[in-house]
């Protein structure tokens, strides 16, 4: 069946704006190191203090897109990078209690490391370090013995020890990969036309369309890479890598209206998708798969030009390099002119809870924040003669919001101060306005940007939601 052809075009887009790359892969490498380096140090400083041993992990294994090569370039530009690391311990050198495992690591961390958006935190599985530059980091604590029988056990500390190996996701998906994509076959005279390894493409075009709008909120990469991996779901084909992934979004799509639960692929037992908003995560997949599957039916048009069929996987891609966008600014000429007399100034502040001290300055859309932090706006200065009222409008974006029915909310004479904390997905707006005689006299705004992951509360002030 003909489709067009858009192989060459998405190749390009594959090497230049999808594929982590060289120097961006060792600069990841090097925040992983650093930080290795920084955890061995607040160990020793704990050590000190306690006048106790703190002994250090004697391994560490890259976990996650890292060393599958799934990991991806941030479409929205804002360093939202996950580095995962797997600590190894001795069992006799790391406390007995799971959770206190995780926080002797998390104190380890605090004593030396800095320029935090929140604290690191001792989480179900991993110990998370969110960094001001955008990216976070997942330290995930093992323990190894050898038992009564002579085999050497390896431990992950969850709600308690769980036998896991932290090779063991990397191996297996090495493998599905290796074993599905296509292969030369001199026996069978067979050369396939597309480049070793389609599958691990595949995954990372599915990934970056799940990350293409700030305002979606869909699977990670781990629920990704599971699902195309299924039997049946990847779709290779030794021509052309755009037909793969046509067939696959396809086969996925298929796949979730079946079922949307999705379980460990070397642990059956444990499901990905238990928690619900993980599950609302890949039914909202599955749902944008059927609007991209609808956009590219034009493919299949003969009559249709390079031109057209760009634009169509400009839907699933949403990038500049399918198809220019200009963005017009429509403007308000009447607002601009009645509050040009005036200013307003505004600042943000980050604290740990919501009216608790201040530790850090957010400027507006900066840098990319972890949900669950708190956040201070405060009106700085402004030339409106009193008296006057204040405004808080705040107007969040995204399917996370929109479920929680907090896509807008307002409150007025709140005063000169307005707490509220991050919680849904997405580049939200807090807008402040002053106002006289029911006119808006001075207006100012600041865009606070949210990760994909982090905690699970929402974005909201102690009575509505930051929307």
């Amino acid at each position: 069946m003909f489709m067009y052809d858009i192989s060459n075009d998405l190749q390009y887009f594959y090497d230049n704006y999808v594929r982590l790359g060289v120097k961006l892969r060792q600069q990841l490498a090097g925040y992983r190191d650093l930080n290795i380096n920084r955890l061995k140090n607040g160990l020793d400083d704990l050590a000190k203090e306690t006048e106790r041993p703190h002994p250090h992990p004697y391994d560490s294994k890259n976990q996650g897109g890292y060393p599958m090569h799934t990991l991806n370039q941030d479409p929205n530009n804002d360093n939202d990078y996950d580095i995962d690391i797997a600590l190894i311990f001795y069992k006799d050198e790391i406390p007995e209690n799971p959770l206190k495992a995780r926080q002797r690591v998390r104190d380890a961390l605090c004593k030396r490391c800095t320029n935090f958006t929140k604290e690191p935190e001792a989480r179900t599985n991993a110990v998370t370090v969110w960094y001001a530059e955008g990216y976070h980091i997942d330290f995930a604590i093992y323990r190894t013995y050898v038992d009564q029988f002579g085999i050497e056990r390896i431990e992950h500390a969850s709600t308690e020890w769980k036998r896991r190996d932290p090779m063991e996701i990397n191996n297996w998906f090495a493998e599905r990969v290796s074993t599905l994509s296509p292969k030369t076959n001199p026996i069978l005279g067979y050369y396939p036309k597309v480049a070793e390894g389609q599958m691990r493409r595949i995954v990372r075009f599915l990934k970056w369309f799940c990350r293409s709008r700030t305002s979606w909120s869909l699977p990670g990469g781990m629920i990704v890479s599971t699902l195309i991996a299924e039997l049946g779901v990847y779709k290779a084909n030794g021509d052309r890598d755009d037909i793969a992934l046509y067939d696959t979004m396809v086969a996925l799509r298929d796949r979730l209206k079946l079922s949307c639960k999705v379980y460990n692929p070397v642990d059956s037992s444990q499901e990905l998708t238990g928690k619900t908003e993980v599950l609302n995560q890949v039914t909202r997949l599955r749902d944008n798969l059927n609007i991209a599957i609808s956009k590219l039916d034009v493919l299949f048009d003969q009559s249709y030009t390079r031109e057209k069929a760009r634009y169509a996987w400009d839907w699933v891609f949403n990038h500049e390099f399918w198809v220019k966008k200009e963005i017009t600014e429509v403007i308000d000429f009447a607002n601009v002119i009645a509050i040009a007399r005036y200013s307003l100034i505004i600042r943000c502040d980050l604290a740990k809870y919501e009216n608790g001290p201040t530790y850090k300055q957010y400027l507006s859309g900066s840098s990319i924040l972890p949900k669950g932090v708190a956040l201070k706006f405060t009106v700085v200065s402004t030339n409106v003669p009193q008296p006057y009222s204040v405004r808080w409008v705040i107007n969040n974006e995204g399917d996370e919001a929109q479920e929680a029915e907090q896509l807008c909310w307002e409150s007025s004479d709140s005063g000169m101060t307005k707490w509220t904390s991050t919680a849904y997905k997405g580049n939200h707006r807090m807008t402040c306005q002053i106002e006289k005689n029911g006119q808006v006299m001075a207006k100012a705004v600041h865009i606070v940007k949210i990760m994909r992951s982090g905690n699970t509360r929402n974005f909201s002030s102690s009575k509505r939601g930051f929307g």
